[in-house]
Protein backbone atom coordinates (compact mmCIF):
# COMPACT_ATOMS: atom_id res chain seq x y z
CA UNK A 1 0.00 0.00 0.00
CA UNK A 2 0.85 3.45 -0.54
CA UNK A 3 2.36 5.48 1.96
CA UNK A 4 -0.31 8.64 1.50
CA UNK A 5 -2.91 5.74 2.38
CA UNK A 6 -1.43 5.02 6.11
CA UNK A 7 -3.75 7.37 7.68
CA UNK A 8 -7.07 6.04 8.66
CA UNK A 9 -9.36 7.89 6.87
CA UNK A 10 -7.94 7.74 3.15
CA UNK A 11 -6.95 4.35 4.07
CA UNK A 12 -10.95 3.97 4.47
CA UNK A 13 -11.56 5.87 1.06
CA UNK A 14 -9.20 3.60 -0.63
CA UNK A 15 -10.15 0.35 0.92
CA UNK A 16 -13.86 1.36 -0.70
CA UNK A 17 -12.76 2.45 -4.04
CA UNK A 18 -10.82 -1.16 -4.17
CA UNK A 19 -13.70 -2.49 -3.25
CA UNK A 20 -16.26 -0.67 -5.90
CA UNK A 21 -13.38 -1.60 -8.75
CA UNK A 22 -14.18 -5.33 -7.98
CA UNK A 23 -17.62 -5.30 -7.57
CA UNK A 24 -18.08 -3.31 -10.76
CA UNK A 25 -15.96 -5.86 -12.92
CA UNK A 26 -17.06 -8.82 -11.38
CA UNK A 27 -20.49 -7.81 -12.20
CA UNK A 28 -19.21 -7.86 -15.95
CA UNK A 29 -17.96 -11.35 -16.00
CA UNK A 30 -14.28 -9.62 -15.28
CA UNK A 31 -12.06 -11.69 -12.76
CA UNK A 32 -10.08 -9.59 -10.20
CA UNK A 33 -6.87 -9.83 -8.30
CA UNK A 34 -5.68 -7.05 -5.89
CA UNK A 35 -2.13 -5.92 -4.80
CA UNK A 36 -0.53 -7.68 -7.95
CA UNK A 37 3.24 -7.12 -7.65
CA UNK A 38 5.04 -7.98 -11.47
CA UNK A 39 9.22 -7.55 -11.62
CA UNK A 40 9.52 -4.18 -9.15
CA UNK A 41 5.84 -2.78 -10.03
CA UNK A 42 2.63 -3.27 -7.73
CA UNK A 43 -0.54 -2.68 -9.63
CA UNK A 44 -3.83 -2.23 -6.80
CA UNK A 45 -5.83 -3.94 -8.66
CA UNK A 46 -6.16 -6.53 -11.83
CA UNK A 47 -9.19 -7.68 -14.05
CA UNK A 48 -9.15 -9.78 -16.30
CA UNK A 49 -11.65 -11.35 -18.58
CA UNK A 50 -11.14 -13.08 -21.92
CA UNK A 51 -10.42 -10.06 -24.53
CA UNK A 52 -8.60 -7.96 -21.83
CA UNK A 53 -6.84 -7.26 -18.87
CA UNK A 54 -7.33 -3.96 -16.92
CA UNK A 55 -4.46 -2.74 -14.17
CA UNK A 56 -5.19 -0.01 -11.86
CA UNK A 57 -2.94 2.54 -10.08
CA UNK A 58 -5.23 4.71 -7.14
CA UNK A 59 -4.02 7.74 -6.02
CA UNK A 60 -4.75 10.71 -4.07
CA UNK A 61 -5.11 13.69 -6.66
CA UNK A 62 -1.20 12.61 -7.48
CA UNK A 63 1.57 15.12 -6.76
CA UNK A 64 3.88 16.55 -9.87
CA UNK A 65 6.36 13.91 -8.02
CA UNK A 66 3.85 11.19 -8.09
CA UNK A 67 3.75 11.16 -11.38
CA UNK A 68 6.87 9.57 -11.98
CA UNK A 69 5.54 6.71 -10.17
CA UNK A 70 2.14 6.57 -12.13
CA UNK A 71 4.36 6.39 -15.75
CA UNK A 72 6.42 3.24 -14.86
CA UNK A 73 3.19 1.53 -14.12
CA UNK A 74 1.46 3.01 -16.93
CA UNK A 75 4.73 1.71 -18.85
CA UNK A 76 4.76 -1.64 -17.36
CA UNK A 77 0.79 -2.26 -17.96
CA UNK A 78 1.67 -1.54 -21.33
CA UNK A 79 4.42 -3.85 -22.31
CA UNK A 80 2.27 -6.31 -20.78
CA UNK A 81 -0.53 -5.64 -23.12
CA UNK A 82 -2.58 -4.32 -20.11
CA UNK A 83 -5.03 -1.20 -20.50
CA UNK A 84 -4.00 0.90 -17.25
CA UNK A 85 -6.64 3.11 -15.37
CA UNK A 86 -5.68 5.49 -12.75
CA UNK A 87 -8.40 6.07 -10.22
CA UNK A 88 -7.88 9.69 -8.07
CA UNK A 89 -9.70 9.67 -4.33
CA UNK A 90 -10.04 13.10 -3.37
CA UNK A 91 -8.51 13.62 0.04
CA UNK A 92 -11.14 14.89 2.67
CA UNK A 93 -11.04 17.91 3.96
CA UNK A 94 -12.40 17.94 7.93
CA UNK A 95 -13.83 14.71 7.47
CA UNK A 96 -17.18 13.75 9.89
CA UNK A 97 -16.38 11.38 12.46
CA UNK A 98 -19.61 9.26 13.86
CA UNK A 99 -19.29 6.98 16.70
CA UNK A 100 -22.54 5.44 17.07
CA UNK A 101 -22.46 4.64 20.68
CA UNK A 102 -20.16 7.11 21.95
CA UNK A 103 -22.86 9.09 23.64
CA UNK A 104 -24.83 6.02 25.55
CA UNK A 105 -20.67 5.26 26.78
CA UNK A 106 -20.32 8.55 27.56
CA UNK A 107 -23.51 8.93 29.59
CA UNK A 108 -22.63 5.45 31.27
CA UNK A 109 -19.09 6.63 32.47
CA UNK A 110 -20.25 10.12 33.64
CA UNK A 111 -22.85 7.96 35.81
CA UNK A 112 -20.04 5.76 36.82
CA UNK A 113 -17.69 8.59 37.87
CA UNK A 114 -19.77 11.91 38.20
CA UNK A 115 -18.19 15.26 38.02
CA UNK A 116 -18.64 18.03 40.18
CA UNK A 117 -21.95 18.89 38.37
CA UNK A 118 -23.54 15.34 39.35
CA UNK A 119 -22.76 15.78 43.05
CA UNK A 120 -24.95 18.84 44.26
CA UNK A 121 -26.06 18.67 47.68
CA UNK A 122 -28.68 21.10 47.54
CA UNK A 123 -30.62 19.53 44.50
CA UNK A 124 -31.40 16.30 43.17
CA UNK A 125 -29.42 15.83 39.60
CA UNK A 126 -30.98 13.40 36.84
CA UNK A 127 -28.08 13.15 33.75
CA UNK A 128 -30.57 13.71 31.03
CA UNK A 129 -28.18 13.07 28.26
CA UNK A 130 -24.78 13.60 26.88
CA UNK A 131 -24.02 15.21 22.86
CA UNK A 132 -20.79 14.56 21.55
CA UNK A 133 -18.89 16.00 18.36
CA UNK A 134 -15.56 14.26 17.85
CA UNK A 135 -13.07 16.31 16.47
CA UNK A 136 -10.43 13.91 15.58
CA UNK A 137 -9.57 10.41 16.47
CA UNK A 138 -6.36 8.52 16.57
CA UNK A 139 -6.88 4.62 16.49
CA UNK A 140 -4.62 1.88 17.46
CA UNK A 141 -5.64 -1.77 17.29
CA UNK A 142 -7.84 -2.00 20.01
CA UNK A 143 -8.49 1.66 21.63
CA UNK A 144 -8.73 5.29 20.50
CA UNK A 145 -8.36 8.95 21.58
CA UNK A 146 -10.76 11.13 20.90
CA UNK A 147 -10.68 14.71 21.38
CA UNK A 148 -14.54 15.95 21.53
CA UNK A 149 -16.73 18.86 22.37
CA UNK A 150 -20.32 18.21 23.24
CA UNK A 151 -23.03 19.30 25.80
CA UNK A 152 -23.78 17.73 28.92
CA UNK A 153 -27.74 17.68 29.52
CA UNK A 154 -28.88 18.12 33.98
CA UNK A 155 -31.76 18.11 35.09
CA UNK A 156 -32.22 19.73 38.93
CA UNK A 157 -34.61 19.46 41.21
CA UNK A 158 -35.49 20.75 44.95
CA UNK A 159 -36.73 18.26 47.03
CA UNK A 160 -39.36 16.42 45.65
CA UNK A 161 -40.87 19.12 44.44
CA UNK A 162 -41.87 17.86 40.51
CA UNK A 163 -42.71 21.35 39.80
CA UNK A 164 -39.20 22.93 41.18
CA UNK A 165 -37.39 21.26 37.31
CA UNK A 166 -34.56 23.60 36.45
CA UNK A 167 -32.62 21.90 33.30
CA UNK A 168 -29.22 22.77 32.23
CA UNK A 169 -26.64 22.08 29.71
CA UNK A 170 -23.30 22.13 30.48
CA UNK A 171 -20.75 22.54 27.68
CA UNK A 172 -17.50 20.58 27.52
CA UNK A 173 -14.19 19.61 25.59
CA UNK A 174 -11.60 16.89 26.25
CA UNK A 175 -10.21 13.59 25.30
CA UNK A 176 -11.88 10.41 25.53
CA UNK A 177 -10.01 7.00 25.63
CA UNK A 178 -12.28 4.19 23.90
CA UNK A 179 -12.27 0.59 24.35
CA UNK A 180 -13.42 -0.62 21.15
CA UNK A 181 -14.04 -4.14 21.76
CA UNK A 182 -16.55 -3.53 24.41
CA UNK A 183 -17.45 -0.02 23.43
CA UNK A 184 -17.17 1.55 26.67
CA UNK A 185 -14.99 4.64 27.46
CA UNK A 186 -11.92 3.20 29.84
CA UNK A 187 -10.91 6.91 30.74
CA UNK A 188 -12.29 10.52 30.16
CA UNK A 189 -10.10 13.78 30.77
CA UNK A 190 -13.07 16.60 30.50
CA UNK A 191 -13.03 20.33 30.77
CA UNK A 192 -16.96 21.10 31.67
CA UNK A 193 -18.10 24.92 31.74
CA UNK A 194 -20.12 25.16 34.60
CA UNK A 195 -19.38 28.88 34.91
CA UNK A 196 -22.81 29.86 34.33
CA UNK A 197 -23.91 28.14 36.51
CA UNK A 198 -25.21 29.57 40.02
CA UNK A 199 -25.46 27.19 43.09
Amino acid sequence: MNKQFESYFLNALYNAKIEQIIKTYKDKGFSCTTFVKIDDVQFDVIVKNPEKTIAFEIQVAPKPEDLKHVETRHQKAKSLGYNFRVVTINKPINPAIAIGWLNQALSNYLLNNPPKILQSTTYHTHLNQVKTEAQSIEISELSAKVYVEGGIYVDFQYGADEERLIEETFPFEGEILLNLVKKEIKQAQLNIDDSHWCR
